[in-house]
């Protein structure tokens, strides 16, 4: 039996990839972007996951259009808040809010620092608004490589206090966790933020102190 009275939470919800269709819609419109689509109706089938995928990549295009219309700061804070204001509809007392901010500066160029800023500001004042708690994981996206996961995670830094956790996400065959070593070093540990581990593919030894998510799970029958 389900125990209604208890609050809800959700330790696993990625900002960068809950941008509502409608808000995808009207900053297309708002920045001169094209989009695949002109109206929600059919919009919402290029945006959302609403059958199986064939593939990872198919999956993870529908939200590349999401951080394509995040052409200033104030986009990026915009979701932000609505990510928290959802929390709020979905009956949410507690989320864990992990985002990338080199993938949603990228279309645009974006300051990546700016961005996390951004996401604080607009998170922080979700919360003072709808009642939410809500904690920030930090994505390093290992797929834009060595350099790229630096500049993030130095933007993290940057923010220490607001950032509860760093996850390191993206093709782990093509860019194994022995090239990331470096970023998780005593500076970080210092600074009182934990590693989260995203994904754990077939074949690969994990170490973290949070597994948030596993890649192919079904196929373990155990």
């Amino acid at each position: 039996m389900i125990d209604t009275t208890l609050p809800l939470t959700d330790i696993h919800r990625h900002l960068d990839g809950n941008i509502r269709p409608q808000t995808i819609l009207e900053l297309g419109r708002q920045y001169n972007i094209s989009l695949p689509a002109q109206s929600l109706e059919t919009l919402i089938p290029h945006v959302q996951v609403i059958a199986n995928e064939p593939d990872l990549v198919s999956f993870l295009t529908k939200l590349d259009w999401g951080v394509k219309v995040l052409a200033s700061l104030d986009a990026c804070r915009r979701v932000a808040f609505e990510n928290i204001e959802d929390a709020a509809r979905h009956g949410l007392h507690y989320v864990e809010l992990r985002f990338s901010p080199g993938y949603m500066a990228m279309a645009h160029q974006l300051p990546v620092a700016g961005v996390v800023e951004a996401v604080i500001d607009g998170v922080r004042e979700g919360c003072r608004t709808f009642g939410v708690q809500a904690k920030l994981i930090g994505i390093m996206s290992r797929t834009f490589g060595e350099a790229a996961c630096q500049q993030e995670l130095e933007a993290f830094l940057a923010h220490r206090d607001q950032i509860t956790a760093l996850d390191l996400a993206g093709d782990e065959l093509g860019f194994p966790g022995s090239l990331f070593l470096s970023h998780f070093t005593a500076r970080v540990m210092r600074a009182g933020i934990l590693p989260s581990m995203q994904a754990k593919l077939p074949g690969r030894k994990a170490s973290g102190r949070r597994f948030v998510n596993w890649v192919r799970s079904v196929l373990d029958m155990a």
